[in-house]
């Protein structure tokens, strides 16, 4: 099959016809100076003699000059029959790299100014990403799990009927057919009544904390956020200038009454009502009432992150904090990572009816959009559905894996741990009674490919509580107890030689 050349940089090439360099050293120069700067890569071919003279419109021997040179030099290599190619080993690989040491004088050079907000994020201690290939990390579902027979059908069919409105930019708020999905979804599943018009699909859960940052909030406001919380998620409340207020919460999650204490005239809060991570809190019905009256008496706003509230399995799920408000003061962020997949990178906000124009000026500014056929997928799966069934398969599968790792903690001999409830969501949290290096544990684990995250690494307030973080949505169920013998070894192991 022939090797078609898309987009080659090699159209950005500039030639002055009129110049006193002849046209050959003028494309070597350029050409060299791609292949060094890696606009082409490494193992790259070029085009043909014959087709890069057309492109540029020189003759073919000028090109041959150029090729020989960059042959000549080590910059490409020819292979008869083949072609040519970008040298795998550059001539400037095996030169000095530039010197960054201090200068004579000890001085080091100071760095490029960025924003204060910049300065604000790069201070914040931000714990790594989850790896979903390792046993008992959290926030991960069962990927393994997923009805992709069904998932490739539905996305076949939407495909060969796809309208060509799907194609174009779509509508700035999301498509149509999934916000209804999703609207019909959260008032039989969650007892939240919304209309569509109320929704916005977004391109991941961050896109909506910055939304709602800019929307509902000025730069300097407080903000009170969950103590151990998603760093990474409220972090991007930092680039709207926020200001960070951390409250410590307890297995009831949030306490409206310590709010006083700690900024009395917050202008917005986040909360994660429902198996809080990483706590994995749950707060009572009484606290989620208090939290929308103290927001109504303080003129505040409240945003409601649903983390991972698809999968109940233990009691009657309470309703969130939207579907309790009656003032307009929540909004809601929901998204498909727990339910379908984190690959998705797809969510949605419900806003209260009185804020949705200013939401949909942000949306549409801003350029929030999801891609428009994921969205038709997705909402076809929903329709046909697969994601209610695939919910209500999966949770019985993560009710068992939840039971046999809270048994198997349980049961660990001199360790002594409090646990939180596993009625809901893909994780729980395991404080140990006598404080840990946690980080130490949970950096030894990572060896035996076992990713259990230290509760510190969410802490901002000091001293900083320890414990960790179990996930038990992406394990077998053969696998948890073999992790969790592990697990104890390794607490054992940092308590003893610290």
């Amino acid at each position: 099959m022939t090797q078609k050349f898309n987009y080659p940089v090699w159209c950005a090439v500039s030639i002055d016809r009129q110049g006193a360099l002849p046209l050959h050293v003028q494309i070597f120069d350029q050409l060299r100076q791609r292949i060094v700067d890696g606009d082409l890569k490494k193992g790259a071919r070029l085009p043909p003699s014959r087709k890069l003279a057309a492109e540029l419109h020189v003759s073919r021997n000028t090109i041959i000059l150029v090729y020989d040179r960059l042959l000549s030099e080590g910059y490409v290599e020819g292979k008869i029959g083949i072609g040519t190619f970008i040298a795998a080993d550059l001539p400037e690989d095996s030169r000095p790299r530039r010197d960054t040491s201090p200068s004579p004088d000890g001085q080091q050079h100071a760095p490029p100014h960025v924003s204060r907000r910049a300065g604000t994020l790069l201070r914040l201690p931000l714990p790594s990403e989850r790896n979903g290939s390792y046993s008992l990390s959290p926030t991960v579902p069962a990927l393994d799990q997923l009805p992709f027979d069904q998932f490739a059908k539905v996305s076949a069919q939407y495909w060969r009927s796809a309208p060509t409105t799907d194609l174009g930019y779509g509508s700035p708020l999301g498509l149509p057919d999934l916000r209804r999905e999703i609207a019909l979804y959260l008032r039989e599943a969650h007892g939240l009544t919304c209309s569509m018009e109320q929704i916005l699909v977004i391109s991941g859960t961050t896109q909506g904390f910055l939304l709602a940052g800019h929307i509902l909030a000025d730069p300097e406001d407080e903000v009170i956020v969950e103590d151990p919380a998603y760093l990474t998620r409220i972090a991007a409340l930092t680039c709207g200038g926020l200001r960070l207020v951390h409250v410590p919460i307890d297995q009831e999650g949030l306490d409206c009454q310590r709010f006083d204490a700690y900024s009395p005239h917050a202008k917005l809060i986040v909360a994660s009502p429902t198996n809080q991570f990483p706590f994995g809190s749950t707060m009572p019905l009484h606290k989620r009432l208090n939290l929308l009256e103290w927001a109504r008496d303080r003129d505040a706003w409240i945003i409601e992150y649903d983390f991972n509230n698809a999968f109940h399995f233990s009691g009657r799920a309470l309703p969130p904090l939207a579907a309790l408000d009656r003032g307009g003061r929540v909004v809601y962020i929901g998204n498909f990572n727990r339910s379908v997949s984190p690959a998705l990178n797809l969510a949605y906000m419900v806003v209260p009816e009185a804020l949705i124009e200013a939401f949909s000026r942000g949306h549409h500014i801003f350029s929030f959009q999801a891609a428009v056929p994921m969205q038709g997928v997705i909402a076809d799966f929903m329709g046909s559905g697969q994601l209610a069934a695939h919910i209500r398969r999966m949770g019985s599968r993560y009710r068992e894996r939840a039971n046999l790792v809270v048994q198997c903690l349980k049961s660990l001999p001199g360790i002594e741990l409090d646990i939180s409830a596993t009625g809901a969501g893909l994780h729980l949290s395991a404080i140990p009674k006598v404080a840990v290096d946690d980080m130490a544990v949970s950096n030894a684990l990572l060896a035996h490919r076992i990713d259990v995250p230290a509760m510190s690494g969410y802490c901002m307030n000091q001293p900083a509580r320890t414990g960790f973080v179990i996930g038990f949505g992406n394990t077998p169920i053969e696998r948890i107890a073999p992790a969790i013998r592990r697990f104890s070894e390794e607490l054992q192991r940092v308590r003893e030689h610290g």
